[in-house]
């Protein structure tokens, strides 16, 4: 099981981490974050089964960072920590969907028992099971790349749980669903903006499922260095090159 610890008080965080470290089911894999964007970047390489939050934290809370890593796919189980004990806050961490609601200091036997109670929980698929579904949904992906796809969606489509999903993307692929798909999108759009001299980049960008021209870019400079213009110059250079002279 895949743990992930965030609080935003260095010391909290350490002793945090040596309590969950003697009490989590053997095997667990445990990780840290100081505040809610690292907590979130660490989430896309880690995709934690549980993430364990404090409340308080600047610039998001953690109610915010629950919100923002549900959206993206990246975990789906959490359990508030904080040091108030005020129903406000049970309360609106209940209505957030959360695993439990913790008070510090933590009490090992407590945190113990919710941890071997999520490890439970967890869906236990042998090797042929992952590889089934892997290559279902890569298959599925490979066939509706340019359709609007979602965590949910996929999830929906496969009867499959959306935590499952992101935890067998990680294994299978190294990735998330949202690199894995894009990177998917972007290798189309290269063999169009090389076979189709004649569409325009916005047209090609539709064919591959980017909602905009701009966005489209953007993402396809971060995967190849370079503009969607730019690399259709560089190809038909190159094959100016290659050509035989006649």
């Amino acid at each position: 099981m895949k743990i992930l610890i965030v609080d935003d008080e260095p010391l909290i965080l350490k002793g945090l981490v040596k309590i969950v470290e003697e009490v989590a089911p053997v095997g667990s894999d445990i990780c840290s974050a100081i505040n809610a964007p690292e907590a979130l970047e660490t989430m896309k390489r880690f995709m934690p089964d549980v993430t364990i939050t404090d409340i308080h934290m600047p610039e998001k809370n953690g109610f915010e960072l629950i919100q923002e890593a549900r959206l993206e796919g990246l975990c789906d189980r959490f359990i508030i920590l904080t040091g108030y004990d005020e129903f406000d806050y049970v309360r609106q961490a209940l209505r957030s969907g959360v695993v439990d609601y913790l008070l510090k200091p933590l009490d090992k036997k407590e945190i113990a028992s919710l941890l071997s109670r999520v490890k439970e929980e967890l869906p236990a698929a042998s090797d042929s099971d992952y590889s089934r579904h892997a290559e279902r949904i890569l298959a599925y992906l490979q066939m509706n790349y340019m359709n609007d796809l979602s965590l949910d969606h996929l999830a929906d489509r496969m009867s499959l749980h959306p935590n499952y999903i992101s935890s067998l993307f990680k294994k299978e692929t190294g990735d998330t669903l949202v690199n894995y798909l894009n990177a998917l999108r972007i290798r189309e759009a290269q063999k169009l903006l090389k076979t189709q001299p004649h569409s325009t980049v916005c047209a090609i960008s539709r064919q591959v499922g980017f909602d905009t021209k701009h966005y489209f870019a953007k993402v396809f400079k971060k995967y190849t260095g370079t503009t969607p213009g730019t690399y259709r110059e560089n190809q038909e250079e190159i094959e100016r090159h290659e050509s035989p002279s006649s």
